[in-house]
């Protein structure tokens, strides 16, 4: 498994933001989430997706939660079985408003097919 998500897996699930609050060590926090986010290497597995999707907080932490949808919807889909595969990782989705954005994206993309 690659590295970074190793090192995420330690970080574990990300909080959710609080502006009004929250210290310098949480954007800190916010900042290595993202860099680990950036190294891993696309296009990702759908094993990788689950585990992404572990780290979603349930509403929003710095825009990181559109970093893990982008990472999501770089996983290749070339057939039925990958297709079906990728519904129930977009229906595993902690966070409604990340899955509503990727039921979007997959449908659209279905579209263009």
């Amino acid at each position: 498994m690659d590295n970074s998500l190793e090192k995420l897996k330690l970080l574990g699930k990300m909080p959710n933001e609080d502006l009004d609050n929250d210290s310098q060590d949480v954007l800190d926090l916010s900042n290595k989430y993202r860099e680990l986010l950036m190294e891993i290497e696309e296009p990702i597995s759908i094993e990788t997706g689950y585990t992404l999707l572990s780290f979603l907080p349930s509403k929003k932490f710095y825009g990181l939660e559109f970093e893990i949808l982008s990472k999501i919807e770089t996983i290749e889909l070339n057939n039925e079985e990958q297709m079906k595969s990728y519904e129930n990782l977009i229906n595993s989705c902690p966070n409604e408003e990340i899955r509503d954005n990727l039921i979007v994206g997959y449908e659209n993309w279905k579209e263009d097919c």
